[in-house]
């Protein structure tokens, strides 16, 4: 579970980062970021139902979630994200998922230089 200070919540900051231009396309999952002026990154995980049922939802939100919870330690902080699920998600082993978040991370310049 990710720490409270770490996520996303109020719409304000959803339809901030909805606008954002800043935004990396993987088969499994989409990154939009957007800078914010606080201490620490946060994070949230939308599903549309064009996903699937809840349950293939939710476990793409889970996914995504202990992907990010696994790297949360080397992610840099200052911004705001969305990991939105994709339909190839929820059909994904989490090494797969885990491995697609590190690499968007990495092009999207998140995560810390010493420990990439």
């Amino acid at each position: 579970m990710l720490p409270d200070e770490n996520r996303l919540r109020n719409e304000s900051d959803f339809g901030r980062l909805r606008k954002s231009k800043q935004k990396l396309v993987h088969p499994l999952l989409i990154l939009v970021r957007c800078p914010n002026q606080l201490s620490v990154s946060r994070f949230a995980f939308p599903a549309s139902r064009k996903v699937g049922n809840a349950v293939k939802r939710n476990r793409g939100r889970r996914l995504l979630r202990e992907s990010i919870r696994a790297e949360l330690q080397q992610i840099r902080p200052g911004w705001d994200c969305l990991l939105i699920v994709r339909s190839k998600t929820t059909s994904a082993a989490f090494s797969d998922v885990h491995a697609a978040v590190k690499e968007l991370l990495t092009k999207a310049n998140l995560k810390d230089s010493i420990t990439q």
